[in-house]
């Protein structure tokens, strides 16, 4: 994960600390290893090395390297990367995980494919950061290399303020996740407000807030800046698990998953 705007650092520490109680409930890791699978299939795409921008605590990067992938992992957040590499040395797998700013990194190697997962494209909130990261990636894939990355639809977005709440009870606590948008049309961004609430033994034993925004983008306005930043799109498609095979995008899909080649 990139950023989160105006967040401070020791409320996001304690983010990190809860993420993946709450958000392995909420996302099927090795449902979207499959669907990324599936993508390499039907592209036509066969990938030996993969690097993940913006890991977060390596969710997506432990089932790849389990599957057979070399992967890397870069994300800025120190608090989420020593959780991916504890759970890597748990599991006996080796992916590489690199603190590194997604808009301007510099690795060793190049890669076969890159992916960007669960919307952390869009913590890019300029198109000047946009295409700094995608220039960056551009020098770090090999030729012909490919992108697969989810990026948030802003026509399917909700105008009026959308509220939603999680409950999540494990490990002797129990979390409540309290949860705000309101889509803004005129810049194409999307503030999602957070608020957590973290219980144990009769008491409230944490509480902090968190603003994530989030940049949206229509298929046409991604083409192009692709384009501009490298890359060829060769498709889109809505975001959905492996069960329910590729879909086409319309006006109403808001997480859109698209492959683009790197010219």
């Amino acid at each position: 994960m990139l950023a989160v705007a105006r967040r401070s650092r020791a409320a996001y520490r304690r983010f990190a600390r809860y993420y993946d109680l709450i958000y392995h409930r909420l996302v099927d890791y090795e449902g979207d290893v499959d669907f990324l699978e599936k993508v390499f299939r039907r592209f036509r795409l066969e990938p030996k090395t993969i690097l993940d921008l913006g890991c977060g605590t390596g969710n997506h990067d432990l089932p790849l390297a389990r599957r057979g992938y070399r992967v890397t992992g870069i994300d800025r957040s120190p608090e989420m990367l020593s959780l991916a590499r504890k759970k890597a040395a748990a599991l006996r797998v080796r992916p590489r995980f690199v603190r590194a700013d997604m808009r301007s990194f510099r690795l060793s190697r190049a890669f076969d494919a890159a992916v960007c997962m669960f919307g952390a494209f869009g913590y890019l909130l300029t198109e000047r950061d946009a295409l700094q990261s995608l220039r960056s990636l551009r020098r770090h894939l090999e030729p012909n290399g490919f992108f697969v990355f989810e990026f948030w639809h802003g026509p399917a977005a909700r105008p009026a303020p959308f509220q939603s709440w999680t409950h999540v009870r494990e490990k002797g606590i129990e979390i409540v996740r309290l949860e705000e948008s309101r889509f803004d049309p005129r810049t194409g961004r999307l503030p999602v407000e957070f608020r957590f609430f973290v219980f144990g033994g009769g008491r409230v034993l944490d509480r902090f807030d968190e603003l994530h925004t989030i940049q949206t983008y229509t298929v046409r306005g991604m083409r192009e800046l692709l384009r501009r930043g490298g890359f060829n799109l060769l498709g889109t498609f809505a975001a959905t698990n492996v069960k329910k095979g590729f879909r086409p995008v319309s006006r109403n899909t808001f997480r859109i998953m698209a492959v683009a080649r790197a010219r």
